[in-house]
């Protein structure tokens, strides 16, 4: 009952008093629109090939700093699967959602991660559904590809660096919000063959929109402040 009161006040802010929170998050992020996302620029999606104004996504995440009020967040994986629908962008309802976590999360911290991404992601969702399962996370060390996965079989994403002047530097769109971002990297764009098979849900693209970028969110508004020395590559 716990979780589920957790998940209908999903895109609102956290009930009481609220404690200071931060999270510096790292997406493999795959959707069904073309290469790219036309939702920061538009009020709707584009459904790849279709022209339908919906977006199935999947992206997995991983948290390199993390904190909700003494909850320690780093570490934690993640994967959000869902479709934004129509009205997101103009009514700030979207379809639905499924939240996977890793086996090793505790609710506390499954509650404030929550709550954060109720911040980053402020819409309202038709039905949320929560899942568990092993997640990989992989960036090849030359950054062409990045793979992540559910160990449970349900998703899969395979992203490939998109073609540039530069072979061995990112496409990039820049100065581009995430979201309700606090701060946001450069996207780093890519194609993408994703799938996601769960909760009544099948969808599979190929060729489709991709990226790889850094976010964070933060209660007061600032850069995420570090309380370990940045591992290499993050």
């Amino acid at each position: 009952m716990r979780l589920f009161t957790l998940l209908l006040g999903f895109a609102l802010a956290a009930a009481g008093q609220e404690v200071p929170w931060q999270a510096k998050l790292q997406y493999i992020e795959a959707c069904s629109c073309d290469l790219f996302c036309p939702c920061y620029f538009n009020d709707h999606a584009s459904h790849q090939g279709t022209g339908a104004h919906s977006c199935t996504f999947n992206m997995g995440t991983r948290v390199l700093e993390g904190k909700y009020g003494d909850v320690n967040l780093t570490g934690m994986k993640f994967w959000l699967s869902g479709d934004l629908g129509a009205d997101w962008g103009t009514k700030g309802k979207a379809d639905w959602l499924v939240v996977t976590f890793e086996p090793k999360a505790t609710q506390e911290q499954k509650d404030g991660l929550m709550k954060i991404l109720g911040k980053l992601y402020p819409v309202t969702w038709g039905k949320v559904d929560f899942d568990t399962s092993e997640i990989t996370w992989t960036m090849a060390p030359d950054g062409k590809t990045a793979h992540a996965k559910l160990a449970n079989g349900k998703g899969d994403m395979k992203l490939t660096r998109a073609g540039n002047a530069d072979p061995n530097r990112p496409a990039q769109v820049t100065n581009t919000k995430y979201f309700a971002a606090t701060w946001n990297s450069p996207f780093n764009l890519y194609y993408s063959d994703h799938y996601y098979k769960g909760f009544s849900k099948d969808y599979q693209l190929h060729h489709a929109n991709g990226f790889v970028i850094t976010v964070e969110m933060t209660s007061d508004g600032k850069r995420v402040t570090s309380s370990a020395a940045p591992k290499k590559g993050d």
